[in-house]
């Protein structure tokens, strides 16, 4: 006996049979539909292309050019200034130097130009300038600080004093004291070169700084005394030459020991001539060589003698001879090397 088969037929439709259609089969509705679907499709890629392309040309405009971001509308003018600064300047030099038009507003300020025209002084080191809505512009300053004076000949004017700070800028200088600024020692033996609205930075203003930052603050009375500090012979040979109202030649080395026992040395050389009579003016002192030696020579129009108790010796016939300096002395009133 066979077995019958207990699964139904598959019940087909007419769903089931292919029925390929061609385009030019379709109806009018039908193509008017794919048309519609198809125009959709290329609007919404425009739109979105052209709100691309806006989004790229209004973020390129605000970081080159903001102000033409609202030119149209230009909002309120500026009503203040807010100024920080570690320095000397003020509001009113800040204002000076932007020279903004009266009714400028914030959105219409280039910051970076800005912040170039301040920089360019030389008396600033770095602006910052930020908006604060709705009309005040912040300007934050950090400003050099003058450590001697150069004299330099502009055309057929008349020798103008500039400021040289410790990184060898060279500006005008605003805004300090009269008094402090003419106790700046001169710098000398440098030549100013022209660059833009300023001048090349000196080389060697590092260790000018340190020279005299070392006798302001171990020697004040020392420092007082410096009126002109030398670069003619610093990229030979790494010396400073400094005169002063006591010592016509004071020679440094700046590689060869510390600024502060040089300083020392020099203060000791000093109290021990004033001790003696007689022995005249000193002339030069060489602290760049010689340690416990220290070459000096006295002023030989002068009718100088010397003493069997001072350690300061000329040789015969010659304002030259060398200082032996001790080699520690506890004494309060001198220092020790």
């Amino acid at each position: 006996m066979s077995q019958s088969n207990t699964n139904p037929p598959i019940t087909r439709s007419w769903r089931d049979i292919p029925q390929p259609m061609r385009r030019e089969q379709l109806g009018r509705e039908g193509k008017k539909r794919l048309l519609m679907a198809t125009g959709n499709i290329v609007g919404v890629v425009l739109v979105l292309g052209a709100a691309a392309w806006g989004v790229y040309d209004i973020v390129n405009l605000w970081e080159t050019n903001p102000s033409r971001i609202t030119a149209p509308t230009k909002g309120l003018p500026i009503r203040d200034f807010v100024v920080r600064t570690d320095g000397v300047l003020d509001k009113s030099w800040v204002q000076r130097t932007l020279e903004l038009p009266k009714a400028a507003s914030l959105m219409e300020l280039d910051l970076a130009d800005l912040k170039r025209q301040l920089e360019e002084s030389g008396q600033v080191s770095k602006a910052v300038i930020e908006r604060r809505f709705p009309d005040v512009l912040a300007v934050t300053l950090q400003e050099r600080t003058p450590v001697t004076q150069v004299m330099a000949l502009i055309g057929d004017a008349a020798p103008v004093s500039f400021m040289v700070a410790r990184d060898g800028m060279v500006y005008s200088g605003f805004g300090y004291d009269p008094v402090m600024a003419g106790e700046l020692p001169f710098i000398d033996g440098v030549k100013l070169i022209r660059e833009g609205y300023g001048f090349v930075r000196i080389d060697g203003m590092e260790s000018v700084a340190d020279l005299l930052g070392t006798a302001q603050v171990s020697a004040p009375a020392l420092y007082r005394s410096f009126r002109v500090v030398s670069l003619a012979r610093f990229a030979l040979d790494r010396t400073l030459a400094v005169k002063s109202t006591e010592v016509e030649l004071i020679t440094f080395g700046a590689s060869q020991d510390s600024f502060y026992r040089q300083i020392a040395r020099l203060d000791y050389i000093l109290e021990e001539t004033r001790r003696q009579e007689g022995v005249g003016q000193l002339k030069s002192v060489n602290l760049a060589v010689g340690d416990k030696q220290v070459p000096i020579a006295f002023d030989t129009t002068q009718n100088a003698r010397s003493s069997t108790a001072a350690p300061v010796r000329p040789a015969p016939g010659s304002g030259t001879s060398l200082f032996s300096l001790p080699y520690r002395n506890s004494s309060p009133t001198q220092r020790d090397f």
